[in-house]
């Protein structure tokens, strides 16, 4: 507390001093002068705050975008990166999977990463072409899944390559990211809302 109010006393003295000058060339009246003191005060006072508090405001604004298209990280530093819950108690991560925006759904009860079969499309694969022969046990009964192989998955300045993936068999609202993901990772943790990935 005590810094801020020589930050705040040491910016009042300077906005006088400014508008001491200012009324030394140009005489204008006294609620004039004041008028040019306060501007001048919040400029100054303005400038501080954000110089001080730049990386706060800087992790806020990342979180409110964040918030508002699902999937994206806030308060990103190297090597690790931070998504909120989703409003629908889940968390998203938006990926780029051979060039292609895949938008996934944090799984840590999923063994592997699992496509969408309109995913797949998009990725150039024909689910009419793949096998599925792969048996998972889902929350909403047995699945079947095909195994493709993945160049590359990049989420933010994370990259991955020679993925092994699956594709489901019958549709799904999101593409799940597995275990699979996640131990391909240095750590992960939950704590508050918010899902962080460590890397690297």
């Amino acid at each position: 507390m005590s810094e801020i109010f020589y930050v705040v006393a040491w910016l009042l003295f300077i906005s006088f001093l400014i508008a001491g000058s200012w009324e030394y060339f140009r005489r204008p009246k006294i609620r004039q002068t004041v008028k040019h003191a306060l501007i001048w005060f919040g400029i100054f006072l303005s400038v501080t705050l954000m110089h001080t508090y730049r990386f706060e405001l800087i992790q806020i604004k990342d979180r409110v975008l964040a918030n508002l298209f699902p999937g994206g990280s806030f308060g990103t530093k190297p090597g690790m990166m931070n998504f909120p819950i989703s409003p629908d108690g889940h968390f998203y991560i938006q990926a780029r999977v051979n060039g292609v925006a895949v938008r996934f759904l944090a799984d840590t009860g999923a063994s592997d990463i699992v496509l969408t079969p309109d995913a797949a499309k998009r990725l150039g694969f024909d689910p009419e072409q793949l096998s599925f022969d792969r048996i998972y046990q889902t929350a909403n009964g047995m699945g079947r899944g095909a195994t493709i192989q993945l160049a590359e998955m990049k989420i933010g300045e994370l990259r991955l390559e020679n993925i092994r993936a699956s594709v489901n068999e019958s549709p799904m609202s999101a593409s799940l990211l597995g275990m699979s993901f996640f131990n391909r990772l240095k750590a992960y943790k939950v704590k508050n809302g918010i899902l962080t990935l460590y890397y690297n």
